[in-house]
């Protein structure tokens, strides 16, 4: 079973066994005019976000979280249009899970941030890893640095580890 699509109005339950929804979001970046690059088809596969599926593919098999089955998607936007509301609702609908976005680049960080903000004001926990993400956020002054995300986590996902900051 995959996490359950949110559905309104139903009094939609989740079954009895707990779920943990993990979203893996590889973000696209903006173009010259701020519209979101996307094409049909994607010309390079995220190693990133394959590395990290395979990872948390690993964790569910292995049923870490004990009696909670974590169910993962990956989405790269640069193929696949994510809708955080929908993200947020399933999560809300399965009772716990999170967000990763993955392999972010100095230049996709705005993008990551967008779709950060929304998913955060649903209290919906998020995950921004990469190897440019700890550089992007060290050039920012500390009075940006606190506007960016309060309770998104930043890490760095080089070689497959993610190290959470606060």
């Amino acid at each position: 079973m995959v996490c359950p699509p949110a559905k309104r109005g139903w009094g939609y339950r989740v079954a009895a066994s707990k779920r943990f929804c993990l979203f893996l979001v590889k973000p696209s970046h903006y173009d010259d005019d701020g519209y979101v690059i996307q094409w049909l088809r994607s010309p390079i596969p995220s190693n990133s976000l394959a590395s990290l599926y395979g990872l948390a593919l690993d964790c569910a098999k292995r049923r870490i979280f004990g009696d909670m089955a974590i169910d993962v998607e990956a989405f790269d936007e640069t193929n696949s249009r994510i809708r955080p509301r929908r993200l947020a609702e399933r999560i809300e609908a399965a009772g716990a899970g999170m967000v990763m976005l993955v392999g972010v680049q100095s230049n996709q960080m705005p993008r990551a941030l967008d779709l950060a903000r929304p998913l955060r004001e649903r209290g919906v926990a998020v995950a921004i890893g990469g190897f440019h993400v700890s550089g992007t956020f060290s050039m920012l002054d500390g009075a940006a640095l606190r506007r960016t995300e309060r309770g998104t986590h930043r890490g760095w996902d080089a070689e497959a580890r993610l190290q959470f900051h606060q």
